[in-house]
């Protein structure tokens, strides 16, 4: 377990090393002109734009470009915005993962309270007037966009009773004020949980019902135990697997969507940075920010290993 664990930190880091060049590259090729709307210059190929790529070294070869980004990068300083006032990307990062993290923590335990429980009723009642209900919920839940409800939450409440829920006009901190921040950030993460919550209860459904019928389920009702118990302790216990598969996938999910989420509702995470820095053509803020996401995926990605061998001991690496 010890050895797999340390391949696997080990590949993190080549993994990071592949995905920064992929991303530059892909950065680099994009239309527009990142000095140009640095600048404000009156044409891209201007004298303001030029002295500007001078001055952010943007005239240099993309290959020494990405090689001075990366002597930096491994030292853990991710450069600095190309924006005025140039903050460090590092520290805008820092500044704002906190609060990217809480909405993300927060959706996915929504997600797992709301998908087990209508999972785990489905399978209980399959084909029951109840499970048809559940089941085409969550076909809607999967169907409908993430944005088109945040978008629909923000606006209807506005138009009709001159509220809106949730948007950060005044952003608290959980520190600062956590029922203050608890009333704002709720309404995103549920947003958020509505698609995955379906995705995980139609997996614990299906999960279930391929145990409802083994051997050690037959054999756990003919020992008297009440159907709640054999649910709960036997039938969705076999099924954690799959659910941890699930919810770790769902994270990374979550991590995408916290872009669209947060710009809508002005929350000043990691995901409304990205946003902002991708209308600002800062591909160096871009960088940063989506290399810090994809580093968060990989390490999730690896808890969820781990945490398999706890719940199923038969599983060794």
């Amino acid at each position: 377990m010890r050895a797999y664990i340390l391949r696997r930190l080990i590949a993190v880091p080549l993994m990071l090393l592949a995905m920064s060049f992929f991303l530059f590259v892909l950065l680099f090729i994009r239309p527009g002109n990142a000095a140009f709307a640095t600048s404000g210059g009156f044409n891209e190929q201007g004298p303001r734009s030029e002295a500007f790529e001078k001055l952010l070294g943007l005239d240099r070869p993309w290959y020494v470009q990405y090689f001075d980004w990366l002597g930096h990068a491994v030292t853990g300083d991710l450069g600095k915005a190309l924006k005025p006032p140039r903050h460090s990307v590092t520290s805008q990062i820092a500044e704002r993962i906190g609060n990217t993290a809480e909405v993300g923590l927060l959706t996915i335990t929504l997600s797992a309270l709301i998908g087990i429980t209508v999972g785990v009723i489905s399978a209980a009642k399959r084909n029951s007037a109840i499970d048809y209900a559940l089941r085409l919920i969550t076909i809607i839940g999967i169907s409908v966009p993430v944005f088109w409800t945040a978008t629909l939450l923000v606006t209807l409440p506005s138009k009709w009773w001159g509220t809106t829920p949730g948007l950060a006009t005044n952003y608290y901190t959980l520190f600062d004020n956590p029922v203050e921040n608890l009333k704002i950030v709720i309404w995103p993460a549920l947003i958020l949980s509505i698609s995955s919550a379906a995705y995980i209860g139609r997996i614990v459904r299906s999960s279930m019902l391929e145990t409802l019928y083994s051997d050690h389920v037959r054999t756990a009702r003919a020992k008297g135990l009440t159907e709640r118990v054999v649910i709960l302790q036997h039938v969705l216990r076999s099924s954690l697997v799959t659910l941890i598969t699930v919810l770790g996938l769902q994270l990374g999910t979550v991590l995408g969507g916290a872009v669209i989420i947060e710009q809508i509702f002005a929350i000043p995470g990691m995901g409304l940075l990205t946003y902002e820095a991708v209308f600002a053509e800062d591909y160096i803020l871009v960088l940063g920010t989506m290399m810090v996401f994809a580093a968060m995926f990989l390490l999730i990605t690896l808890a969820v290993d781990v945490i398999y061998t706890f719940v199923d001991p038969r599983i060794r690496y």
